[in-house]
């Protein structure tokens, strides 16, 4: 499905050779798999010309990214050998780990460990669910391998490493058939020589095992955290790898016949920072990529922030099987190292983004005590809602939305996919209406209000518990489900604003276009902060900084385009766990380090509501990021007005259903909006990604960008 071809930015000539001959554009590609669809953004480099595309996701995710660029650039008119650039999110490695479905993996702990994924850490999910169930060990214990060898907190040998043993070992897993091997050695973090030894004794007994060291992904303390980031690693590379190994052979393919000359497209994976991953790097350490998916809306929001002015925003992007919501509080992103992923701790740099079990294709259904429960169970891309007839009977919340009218009966997906109302009414009747004595409509209804529960119950998790007022906030709303629930989300948060996006569907895919290639680096200080001089920090830095700038340069950057940022995590003395803080660029004084102390007071009272401004502060790790600014045109040009400012006319009246009745309300094609218009509530804006629902008693104006602004009430 294409949506129309959209100008951002002022036409230029067609590119020419030095010869004076027209040669095809070029164009970059931003892909966004989820769950149901695959979203696909091209832009033309030199005119900023927007094109979007959805496609279903397929069974082998290479397959709908391939086809369905190839399917963009046909539909586009563009030559697909112009394709210079794909920037791209995946939910390969998610979906491994969520699924069960990564390779086994052997895993090589210092002797007394071998129980370290097993104890883990005493704190309890749910604090008073006696029925807790524990997720089981990444790795079995019976394929966890205890290896004489010591190495203390301060990277002194005190145990050498038995390389006999090892090699017995790594023989006993080749037999096992076991080709991905994780290590995770006692302070390697201080001295990874015993891990490196390994390595390379596992390239000679075993050279066909893919190899995972903790000191490589994660040279930090806390040996649970490492230890699972390292086992996270080792499940996933091998998928991630083999994936983007296909891709990567997919790709050279768009060169096409008589093109051997072209040079095939570069190839950018999102990782959970925010940030880009070289595809070889992502082959690498594929852990980075776990929450790859979700990181491509919050920079599209953070972007949205800027350009429009409103420096607090909370993203709540909506797709077919998930809700992802970030909270943007001064134009800054926050993110953590303290994130879970199935209940496996992975402590890897990552925007603190929530995410729960509500889409467009979360199920409906009745429990054992007769409560009507949505989610977190997804028809996903196939067999999908019971609308769209290929075989699904379970309700949806998208069958709910179009009984209730608020999605176009009459829709058709792609040329071969029509909604069918009938079907939604037919399973709906019979899997909640008639088990609770309700009308279809009632049922619909409520659905949409157990599921609009949910989602305000999580955009409370990232404002209100963290001690910030929604009412402080607009509500950026996007993804294929989003602007039909982000009203009532506001109202029910007295969120005064809500922010549509011109392209909502694929606003994700679009963030992808404002990333950089990120690289993360940490090292382990436990310094007293008062006690330490600012040259000694300098110094520590200093090993990070030429490994990121070398790195960056590797990859083909100049001095000019690496950004160097420095941050510390610090705590009281005695606390467990830190806060991060930035620091500034090069040499530090006195009067820095006083500054950050003074901050790390404030921002500990802001997140647990006191400080301690007598107590001793100390520095645990020392991060650094290091930035590839990734050249980018424009595509923020203001829409261009055709001229007229009378409101056009609505393409058809519909009854919609507000408020436990139907009410006429008018439907507008969002193309026909232009900027400076306004309308009051009801409406339905209709677009090829998604539907917004305005509600009565809001009203809604397009602003300069072509975004859709509701204003529900309120500040």
């Amino acid at each position: 499905m294409l949506g129309k071809r959209v100008l951002t930015g002022k036409k230029s000539p067609s590119p020419e050779n030095q010869a004076g001959v027209e040669t095809s554009p070029t164009y970059r590609a931003a892909v966004d798999t989820g769950g149901t669809f695959t979203d696909i953004c091209l832009l033309r480099e030199d005119t900023g010309e927007v094109f979007i595309s959805k496609v279903p996701t397929t069974p082998d995710p290479d397959r709908a990214v391939l086809d369905g660029l190839a399917g963009a650039a046909a539909a586009a008119g563009l030559d697909p050998a112009g394709l210079k650039l794909l920037l791209h999110s995946t939910t390969v490695a998610t979906n491994a780990l969520l699924e069960g479905k990564g390779v086994p993996v052997a895993l090589l702990v210092t002797r007394g460990f071998k129980d370290i994924l097993l104890i883990g850490r005493q704190n309890r999910p749910a604090l008073y669910d006696f029925w807790a169930v524990k997720p089981r060990p990444l790795v079995p214990r019976r394929l966890t391998f205890e290896v004489t060898e010591r190495v203390m907190a301060g990277g002194q040998v005190y145990i050498p490493l038995d390389e006999g043993e090892v090699e017995a070992i790594v023989e006993e897993i080749r037999r096992a058939g076991v080709f991905s091997i994780a290590v995770s050695f006692l302070h390697s973090y201080a001295n990874p020589r015993h891990e490196e030894r390994v390595r390379e004794i596992i390239a000679r007994v075993y050279p066909a095992a893919r190899v995972t060291l903790s000191s490589d992904i994660l040279p930090e303390f806390r040996e649970y955290e490492r230890t699972s980031t390292t086992a996270i690693n080792a499940l996933v590379q091998p998928r991630i790898a083999d994936y983007v190994a296909r891709l990567k052979e997919g790709l050279k393919g768009i060169t096409g016949p008589g093109r051997q000359g072209r040079r095939p497209p570069g190839l950018f994976i999102m990782q959970s920072s925010g940030g880009m991953l070289t595809a070889d790097q992502a082959m690498r350490e594929s852990a980075r990529t776990v929450l790859s998916g979700p990181a491509g809306g919050a920079l599209a929001g953070l972007f949205l922030a800027r350009q429009t002015g409103r420096p607090n925003v909370i993203t709540a992007d909506m797709g077919g099987t998930s809700m992802d919501i970030c909270l943007i509080k001064g134009e800054q992103l926050r993110h953590t190292t303290e994130g879970t992923i199935g209940g496996y701790p992975l402590s890897l740099p990552m925007l603190d983004i929530h995410t729960i079990g509500a889409g467009g294709g979360s199920i409906g259904w009745v429990d054992g005590g007769g409560a009507l429960r949505v989610g977190p169970a997804s028809a996903g891309a196939d067999p999908g809602p019971a609308c769209y007839g290929l075989g699904g009977t379970e309700p949806t919340v998208t069958d709910a939305n179009l009984v209730l009218g608020r999605i176009n009966p009459n829709r058709s997906l792609n040329p071969a996919l029509t909604l069918q109302l009938r079907l939604a009414r037919k399973y709906l009747e019979g899997k909640i209406a008639r088990p609770l004595k309700l009308t279809v409509e009632e049922a619909a209804a409520g659905m949409i209000r157990v599921v609009n529960a949910a989602m305000a119950r999580a955009i409370r998790v990232v404002s209100v518990q963290r001690g910030h007022d929604p009412r402080d906030f607009t509500l950026v709303a996007f993804g294929g489900a989003g602007p039909l629930h982000a009203v009532e989300l506001a109202r029910e948060l007295n969120i005064p604003y809500v922010l549509i996006p011109r392209y909502p569907g694929v606003t994700s895919a679009l963030g992808m276009l404002y990333a950089d290639v990120r690289r993360d680096y940490v090292r382990t200080a436990l310094l007293p902060l008062n006690d330490t001089e600012p040259g000694k920090l300098v110094d520590l830095y200093k090993p990070l900084e030429e490994k990121g700038r070398r790195e960056l340069e590797q990859e083909g950057f100049s001095p000019s385009e690496i950004i160097i940022t420095r941050q510390a995590d610090l705590r009281y003395r005695g606390q467990s766990y830190t806060l991060t803080l930035p620091l500034p660029a090069g040499q530090l004084a006195p009067e820095d380090l006083a500054i950050l102390r003074r901050n790390f007071h404030l921002l500990h009272r802001q997140e647990y509501g006191f400080c301690r401004e007598e107590a001793p502060l100390e520095v645990v790790n020392l991060r650094l990021v290091a930035l590839g600014n990734l050249t980018r045109p424009a595509v923020s040009t203001p829409v261009k007005k055709k001229g007229s400012r009378l409101m056009p006319e609505p393409l058809e009246e519909r009854p919609v259903y507000f408020d436990d009745r139907f009410l006429p309300t008018p439907v507008y094609r969002r193309n026909d909006l232009e900027p400076e218009m306004s309308l009051k509530g009801p409406a339905v804006i209709e677009q090829s990604d998604t539907t917004t629902l305005v509600w009565p008693g809001t009203s809604v104006r397009v602003d300069q960008w072509g975004n859709l602004i509701i204003h529900v009430g309120g500040r």
